[in-house]
């Protein structure tokens, strides 16, 4: 990233598509040229875009070293994982063909590696969040009606190691609003803290369901986190040592189709 380049960050994604809602991004006029270092933010702005929700990027986002994942990504390539040191990768939840299950086992395994060996995470731990990974993607195909939209990407550098789980499909209010228990919920943000709460499921409470999430708290205990989680016109974030839902702030955004759910945590508090 040059001076000249602003580091991509959530709070940039969130302008941008504020801009795009009311009709005022003005590609031609933005005061800075953005160079994504982070996973989440460069991902929840591909998001928005693949649902209509901003113009295609144009000159103003430099893609430096994420060059080659975005080129893979928008191939619409089902699986890829960079060639030279595998720090970082993506795979579909479509799951084509009869290798699909096995093809998902071997992303997993080389995440699970990257967060050990690069990012120098606890065996433990980072197999803990790659079970937070493959627990969502379990949700995309129960939950979001939409299961071709799904991605699962993950980046570890020296120190850090993140994921993003997202869906373009039907979100977290209209999956919780059939159950009986769940349909008063008012709104996303309301339904995205139900929804992270244990044992919260369109099954409805008792049902053995809505774990998902559990392996990313107990993964990050120790640890400092940033979790973000959207859904609609609605954010959950988190951050500190040891994130929890009761520490969570959530907060109105421009609309984002389906669910997307961020996680990065460094191997020692910052």
């Amino acid at each position: 990233m040059t001076a000249a380049h602003k580091q991509l960050m959530f709070g940039d994604v969130d302008g941008l598509a504020f801009a795009a809602a009311r009709g005022k991004l003005n590609q031609a006029n933005l005061p800075s040229i953005y160079a994504p270092r982070q996973l989440g933010p460069l991902l929840e702005l591909l998001q928005l875009y693949a649902g209509g929700r901003i113009p295609r990027p144009g000159n103003w986002l430099a893609l430096n070293s994420a060059a080659t994942f975005v080129a893979a990504f928008e191939q619409a390539n089902e699986s890829w994982v960079c060639p030279q040191n595998q720090h970082a990768g993506f795979t579909r939840a479509a799951r084509h063909g009869p290798d699909a299950d096995s093809r998902l086992t071997g992303f997993l395994m080389t995440a699970k590696r990257a967060g050990r060996e690069i990012a120098g995470l606890p065996a433990m731990v980072s197999g803990q969040l790659v079970a937070a990974m493959e627990e969502l993607e379990n949700n995309i195909h129960e939950h979001a009606d939409a299961p071709e939209t799904g991605i699962l990407a993950y980046r570890a550098e020296p120190g850090a190691f993140e994921f993003v789980v997202a869906d373009r499909g039907i979100g977290v209010l209209r999956s919780l609003r059939p159950c009986e228990a769940y349909a008063a919920l008012p709104d996303e943000g309301k339904a995205l803290e139900a929804a992270l709460t244990d044992g919260v499921s369109r099954h409805g409470p008792n049902s053995n369901h809505g774990h998902g999430f559990r392996p990313i708290f107990t993964g990050l205990v120790n640890l400092h986190g940033e979790l973000r989680f959207r859904s609609g016109d609605y954010a959950i974030t988190m951050d500190g040592t040891s994130p929890e839902l009761a520490t969570a702030r959530i907060t109105q955004k421009a609309p984002i189709d389906g669910f997307f759910a961020s996680v990065r945590c460094h191997a020692r508090p910052q």
